[in-house]
């Protein structure tokens, strides 16, 4: 029973942590491009919406949410359809669970957890420079173009962490079925 207890808390499922990284990502990509187009088309209907009456400016509105609500739709049937591609792609097959008591695939599981965390600090300092001397001065008294581009840095972030996810993820999947590979016939002999 002990035994039971040790070998769980001593296991970590690779397999769901590369796939839920990389469907996580996307979903921030799916929703930061939802959020910039409603914020386009937020900006220009700001800019010629007060010429028209209240009822047209309304009729307008609801059509924006319907469009809106269309994409989203759209977004989620592009979801369902890829994030069973997208998990396969970062991971190959055969490995699922492993232990984590064995010191090189510790290694590589913390040296992939640094790889994504430092490539996650890169992403955000890139988009703070980018939004700092082009994006902000353009969005300067428009709170939908600042929206539009605070979900377009979220959109750049998540796209440059699941580069990395999915060039990394099949590497260390790789080397972790090596190390255990190679632990597996060193018991063996």
């Amino acid at each position: 029973m002990n035994e039971e207890k040790r070998s769980n808390v001593d296991m970590i499922d690779l397999g769901s942590l590369f796939r839920n990284s990389a469907t996580i990502t996307f979903v921030i990509e799916i929703v930061s491009v939802i959020i910039m187009f409603g914020a386009l088309i937020g900006h220009f209907l700001m800019g010629f919406l007060p010429e028209f009456s209240s009822d047209i400016q309304v009729l307008f509105i609801l059509v924006v949410i319907i469009i809106i609500l269309f994409i989203f739709l759209a977004a989620l049937g592009v979801f369902v359809r890829f994030s069973r591609r997208i998990g396969d792609a970062v991971i190959g097959p055969g490995i699922q669970e492993v232990r984590m008591d064995t010191p090189k695939v510790k290694l590589v599981v913390y040296l992939y957890a640094l790889l994504v965390i430092v490539m996650g600090i890169l992403s955000i300092w890139i988009f703070w420079l980018v939004y700092s001397y082009f994006l902000a001065p353009l969005a300067v008294g428009s709170i939908a173009l600042q929206l539009f581009n605070l979900a377009l840095g979220a959109f750049f972030i998540a796209f440059l962490i699941q580069l990395i996810i999915a060039g990394v993820g099949r590497t260390a999947t790789k080397v972790i079925i090596e190390v255990l590979d190679s632990d597996d016939s060193e018991f063996l002999e």
